[in-house]
């Protein structure tokens, strides 16, 4: 009995770690304020200008 309800405790465990992890991935993915899609987006045009640089240099 004891081993069957350790058994329960540890499935239980792995389901709460996995409930977690999609969270945290559903947050980093989906679920951004404002001021975070403003940060990306000029992240993305740095990098678009710094890619036309390096063009030009060729």
């Amino acid at each position: 009995m004891k081993s069957r309800i350790e058994l329960i405790l540890l499935f239980l465990s792995v389901v709460i770690m996995m409930m977690l992890f999609m969270y945290q991935i559903y947050n980093n993915l989906f679920a951004k304020d404002e001021n975070t899609i403003r940060i990306e987006q000029e992240r993305e045009e740095r990098r678009i200008q710094r890619e036309e640089w390096l063009k030009n240099m060729e």
